[in-house]
């Protein structure tokens, strides 16, 4: 009986000190995410303080944003054409930019919060998330407080700070958080089959959330997934590349309409904006250490590199340990490197596909993780150390994190904002407040890369400021507009003679014109709006977006990539 009752005791003892561990366990994950958070603030705290800089893509988001959840209000599941931009004349924008984010985003403004308020979240909430991933990514790899560490070096990179300030890249800056995600469950997919969910539903996240990082993911991870077939079974590499693809099937809801009709816009404004891709590549020679901003950041972040590999490998021939992981990131850094320099223009020139990256520079954010991860590296090495040699080591870590607090810390502080202008010149604020305060009265443009080419593949003329919604091009008629919504149109148009009617708004596929409740063909007009005409008579018009071809096939694949997935990870699982 004393037996039993010992055993019992040392149950008990053991049960209550794995269930305090269990505690203990909560207690420190929620302590980082709340230092994670604060980490948030502090980075981004010009931003929550004073409002946005206005700079760059911001007032392209402000616009999306403002009219993307409008017409969610409106009952529209899914707004692919912007009607009230550009004048008033619409844009295919939501055709070839991905909508998670602003899914997101209108969530948060039917919250209760303003279009500028509602930008500064989502900012704010991506840097967060990156850092979350990261430290998920790493915590089981180099342990609890090289992946948090590791997740500072990331929240902290240059090229992070320049996104959100300089550039306002809000849906590129969401990509940021997801790249971990992806390097994380391709790991756990090459090992454990139940992880490959986890993969897809990555995949499909970033292809809905920018197209550009999309690509540069795809081009970078497969090489590095093709690579694991050196020590992993060929089944497993085979079935991680197939959940990838049905991950990129489950997105072609967005993705297949996107690919398709991508030749009715402007896409070589795109490409040329900025002189082309090569323009975008790192220079050699005086121009790396010019006052090129980008150049400036991979500069940046390639001394942070070397030095935590430097410190790396001197914690390992101290402690002993390997340094394979080390020279298996280095050997990715250089890469990346590589691809970003003028010396892999070849490379870039030689595939359209590519060049439609537009920068090539978006490969810093692959290289940022890089970085982090080698920052987590180093931590766990030196974490083996004795504490004399912890210390000295440890100050290059803390260099490279005041070093790149102090980067985003300067130029979070280069540009006057909505709420602290200073005595700044802010006239490029005007246009930002009329986006925030006076959406929806037909007074701002749109990304002049999506308005539609005219029937001839020339760009359509610029859009006019005040025009009338429908006007007569020639004979005679009345008209009477009856509802103006964003996906349809209607309004009675009495015709005394044969008429050519003209309709402010661009011509594109989905729109369908209805006369007395019949079919009637649309043409594009010279300035490349809807133009159709009429003989003698009553009619009642109802002008519809209806869904396209590649529309209803992207969805239909979807819908099956979902039951493929779900079958593949049974069948796998």
């Amino acid at each position: 009986m004393k037996e039993k009752t010992r055993w019992q005791r040392l149950s008990t003892k053991t049960t209550d000190i794995f269930f305090q561990l269990h505690k203990s366990s909560y207690f420190v994950e929620g302590g980082i995410v709340l230092l994670l958070v604060l980490a948030t603030v502090i980075l981004n705290f010009r931003m929550i303080k004073d409002g946005l800089n206005g700079h760059a893509d911001i007032k392209w988001h402000l616009t999306w944003i403002q009219h993307f959840s409008r017409q969610l209000a409106e009952g529209i599941w899914y707004p692919r054409w912007l009607a009230g931009t550009n004048y008033g004349y619409g844009s295919p924008t939501f055709v070839f930019q991905p909508p998670l984010v602003f899914y997101l985003g209108s969530l948060l403004k039917f919250s209760g919060l303003d279009a500028q308020n509602t930008i500064i979240f989502l900012f704010s909430l991506a840097l967060f998330l990156s850092g979350l991933t990261f430290y998920i990514y790493g915590r089981k790899k180099w342990g609890i407080f090289a992946s948090l560490v590791g997740a500072l070096a990331y929240m902290t990179a240059p090229y992070l700070a320049f996104d959100i300030n300089w550039r306002g890249g809000l849906a590129s800056i969401f990509v940021q958080a997801l790249i971990p995600l992806i390097w994380h469950s391709t790991e756990q997919s090459l090992s454990y089959s139940k992880s490959r969910l986890t993969l897809a539903i990555a995949w499909t996240a970033t292809a809905l959330t920018h197209v550009p990082s999309l690509l540069l993911c795809a081009v970078v991870w497969l090489p590095y997934t093709l690579l694991a077939l050196l020590k992993k079974p060929w089944k497993s590499v085979v079935s991680t590349l197939i959940t990838a693809g049905i991950g990129l099937g489950m997105a072609s809801i967005f993705l297949l309409p996107a690919v398709v009709e991508k030749s009715l816009i402007n896409t070589e404004f795109m490409k040329g904006e900025h002189g082309g891709i090569a323009e975008t590549l790192i220079g050699g020679g005086i121009k790396l250490f010019s006052s090129n901003l980008i150049a400036y950041i991979f500069v940046h972040q390639s001394l942070a590199i070397a030095i935590f590999t430097i410190i790396a490998f001197i914690g390992c021939r101290i402690g002993g340990g390997n340094g394979r992981e080390i020279w298996h990131w280095l050997i990715f850094a250089i890469s990346l490197a590589f691809l970003t320099s003028s010396l892999s223009e070849p490379i870039w020139q030689s595939s359209p596909t590519l060049q439609n990256i537009i920068f090539a520079w978006r490969l810093l954010a692959i290289f940022s993780f890089v970085g982090a991860v080698l920052c987590a590296v180093t931590v766990r090495e030196i974490i083996k150390l004795r504490p004399s040699r912890k210390l000295v080591l440890s100050l290059g870590i803390v260099g490279v994190l005041l070093m790149n607090f102090r980067y985003t810390y300067q130029l979070s502080r280069q540009f006057p904002t909505l709420r602290n202008p200073g005595r700044a010149n802010i006239e490029h604020l005007k246009h930002i407040q009329t986006i925030i305060n006076d959406p929806y009265t037909d007074k701002l443009r749109d990304y002049k890369g999506y308005i539609p080419l005219l029937k001839n593949g020339s760009p359509s003329p610029s859009p006019v400021i005040g025009e009338p919604q429908i006007s007569i091009v020639n004979g005679q008629a009345q008209t009477q507009i009856e509802q103006w919504n964003s996906y349809e149109r209607l309004f009675k148009i009495t015709a005394a003679t044969p008429s050519t009617i003209r309709v402010r708004t661009f011509y594109y596929p989905a729109w369908h014109l209805y006369l007395n409740q019949k079919p009637h063909p649309i043409v594009m007009s010279d300035d490349g709006t809807i133009k159709f005409t009429l003989e003698p008579g009553l009619y009642e018009v109802v002008l519809r977006y209806q869904w396209t071809p590649a529309f209803i096939a992207g969805v239909i694949i979807s819908i099956l990539s979902v039951f493929l997935l779900t079958g593949f990870v049974v069948l796998i699982g």
